[in-house]
C-alpha cells in the first residue's frame, strides 16, 4: 500500500516543528518542494503508516512527488503528536515515478482528509524485501516473524557480552524515560 498526501494552499509559517517557512502548494514548485512541504506533519496511524512503503504528493489534483518512505518521526505540536516522513525521493525509470508524477491523483476520493491508503499496481514488485536481521529471507514486513528478537539478541550478543541485563542497563542510562501512554 502507498499513502497520499493531498497539499493544501500554499501559506507562509513561522510555528512549524519541522522548521519549514512555508507549507501547502504552489504552482511550479518543484519536486523537492513538494515533498518537503507534503511529509508532515500529520495525524498518521502507525500501525498503518509504519508498513506503507511509497507515499505520493499531491498538489491541485497531480502528484507532484513520488518518494520511498525511509522513516517515520513523531513531533509534539499545539494540536497534539503529530508524524512526518523520511523519504528518499524517487526519480525517473522508477516505475512508481514513471507511472504517476505529473499525472492524476490515482487515489482521489471526495473525502476532505488529505490522508489516503491504497494499493497501486506498480508496488506489487516491492511488495517483498530482504529481511531487516540480515538472515536473507524474504518478507512483506521488515522482519520475518520473529526475527526482530534475532537481530537484538544479535546486537546484545555483540555488544554486551550476551547480557541482557548489561543492555538494559546501558539503554536506561542513554535514553530519557518515555513519556506515559495515554
Amino acid at each position: 500500500m502507498a499513502v497520499r498526501i493531498r497539499l493544501g494552499n500554499y501559506e507562509q509559517t513561522t510555528t512549524d516543528v519541522l522548521q519549514r517557512t512555508a507549507i501547502g502548494y504552489f504552482p511550479r514548485m518543484t519536486e523537492e518542494e513538494a515533498m518537503e512541504a507534503g511529509r508532515g506533519v500529520w495525524r498518521l496511524d502507525m500501525r498503518i503508516i509504519s508498513r506503507e512503503r511509497f507515499v505520493l504528493i499531491v498538489g491541485e489534483g497531480l502528484v507532484r512527488a513520488v518518494g520511498e518512505i525511509t522513516a517515520v518521526t513523531e513531533h509534539l505540536t499545539d494540536r497534539g503528536l503529530k508524524k512526518a516522513l523520511e523519504t528518499d525521493l524517487l526519480g525517473p525509470g522508477h516505475p512508481l515515478y514513471d507511472t504517476y508524477i505529473n499525472q492524476p491523483d490515482p487515489l482521489a476520493n471526495e473525502s476532505r482528509n488529505s490522508i489516503r491508503y491504497g494499493d497501486l499496481p506498480e508496488e506489487a514488485a516491492f511488495r517483498t524485501r530482504d529481511c531487516a536481521c540480515g538472515c536473507g529471507e524474504t518478507t512483506t514486513h521488515p522482519f520475518v516473524p520473529g526475527h526482530e528478537l534475532r537481530a537484538i539478541m544479535a546486537r546484545v550478543r555483540e555488544h554486551f557480552g550476551g547480557s541482557a541485563l548489561d543492555f538494559i542497563t546501558w539503554l536506561d542510562t542513554e535514553l530519557p524515560p518515555a513519556a506515559p501512554a495515554a
